[in-house]
């Protein structure tokens, strides 16, 4: 009987790239257990992994098949994009509080070794993530600037309202208004 074999794959960052992993998977027979950001559980199929095709495939959709364990740099970046793209209602908490409940380190550790690999602060990475989000959030919904203030955990809509000017230069409904908009690829921010 074949064992399952854990995948750890890089660069993926959002649900889409879940659903791009599954059909690479699916299409050369593997069956699928478990899929999360960065991690794949699967059986492979008769027993024989065939990585190198797998490899490729992944490859050529931007991923990148990591031999053993991503670091956790990795994994706090899809804990942040998890969080702020898929509206974590069950974590009010700091990101702080967040990452270390999943990484079982330091959070002065893991934001030294994040400083260090990424070239920016945990805390920047959160505030892009956050920031297009509401970009996208304030031009494709309707929905009042108090409720996105909330689903991305800023504490009230004056916060909000400030963090947003001093990144983009205007007020939210300003920017809703002009009602122009390009997504940047979460990978690039």
């Amino acid at each position: 009987m074949p064992q399952p074999t854990t995948l750890y794959i890089d660069h993926m960052v959002c649900d889409r790239c879940k659903m791009a992993v599954r059909r690479v998977l699916d299409n050369l027979g593997w069956r699928i257990e478990h899929l999360e950001l960065g991690r794949v559980t699967a059986l492979p199929p008769d027993g024989n992994p065939r990585e190198t095709v797998l490899r490729g495939q992944l490859e050529n959709l931007g991923f990148r098949l990591r031999d053993g364990a991503p670091g956790p740099v990795s994994r706090i970046k899809g804990l942040i994009i998890d969080y702020v793209y898929n509206d974590r209602p069950e974590h009010r908490g700091s990101i702080a509080e967040l990452i270390t409940g999943d990484i079982d380190l330091s959070y002065s550790h893991l934001s030294r070794l994040f400083s260090r690999e990424e070239g920016r602060t945990i805390n920047d990475f959160y505030r892009l993530q956050r920031m297009e989000r509401a970009k996208h959030l304030l031009v494709t919904t309707d929905e009042q600037v108090t409720r996105i203030a909330d689903r991305l955990n800023y504490g009230s809509s004056a916060r909000f309202a400030a963090a947003f000017r001093r990144e983009t230069g205007m007020a939210p409904t300003a920017f809703r208004e002009r009602g122009h908009y390009v997504a940047r690829p979460l990978d690039e921010l």
